[in-house]
């Protein structure tokens, strides 16, 4: 039977719509501790006390968090509404929709990466200033080089704007590659990514139909190089 057409995705608005936060706190905090995890970065000493960042105040949580109302947390979100729409924006350019898959913003990643500079780790606190002076130096960027917000900017520009993050030694990659992991690290930890992906982990077999003729012809075929 033919498999059927892949439709494209539809093309990115000139001005997309203004991001609204999609994740509720105890998903964002849970995403916090899965991609820390993955990343290898620990979770560490809790710092206690005021830290600043994006002209808000956030505070460590002391040594006894309460976790379990899922509309609250111990600490604020320091993220502006402007870095918030930056990060969206280049979270989608890093994990765009395509025509199986949802683009990062409509999973909620930009809620995840808030979440992420605003937690009081050690880790977290310090990539807090590498993201958060990233995403100011890209609306910076936008409206220096084209008179416009980042969201204003046409997609084109944005692009342009996203693309020389990645530019071998350039002051910017290390901030790119950052971002990258963070946004694919919590893309692919939902349902929507282990499907992006083929990812079929805790699904009961019904019966195992062993392995496929070409993983027993390649078997033969490496068993006969060996004189076996």
């Amino acid at each position: 039977m033919s498999q059927p057409l892949k439709t494209a995705p539809p093309p990115a608005p000139e001005t997309p719509e203004p991001y609204q936060p999609k994740i509720d706190r105890r998903t964002a905090l849970a995403w916090v501790g899965v991609v820390g995890a993955a990343l290898a970065v620990g979770t560490g000493v809790v710092v206690y006390g005021p830290k600043t960042g994006g002209g808000r105040v956030t505070r460590g949580y002391g040594t006894d968090p309460k976790l379990n109302p899922p509309e609250k947390a111990p600490w604020s979100r320091i993220m502006t509404p402007e870095q918030l729409q930056a990060a969206a924006l280049l979270a989608d350019f890093i994990l765009p929709a395509t025509a199986i898959a949802p683009s990062a913003s409509a999973l909620g990643v930009p809620d995840f990466i808030d979440e992420w500079v605003s937690a009081p780790y050690p880790d977290q606190v310090k990539d807090r200033p590498l993201i958060l002076n990233g995403l100011n130096g890209l609306v910076w960027r936008a409206r220096r080089q084209h008179g416009v917000g980042l969201t204003a900017a046409t997609p084109a520009q944005r692009a342009a704007i996203f693309g020389a993050l990645a530019t071998p030694k350039g002051p910017d990659l290390k901030f790119f590659k950052r971002m990258r992991s963070l946004v694919a690290g919590a893309y692919y930890t939902t349902p929507q990514g282990f499907r992006d992906i083929g990812y079929l982990g805790n699904v009961a077999r019904q019966s195992d139909p062993g392995p496929s003729d070409a993983v027993k012809a390649h078997l033969d075929r490496e068993l006969k190089k060996l004189g076996l």
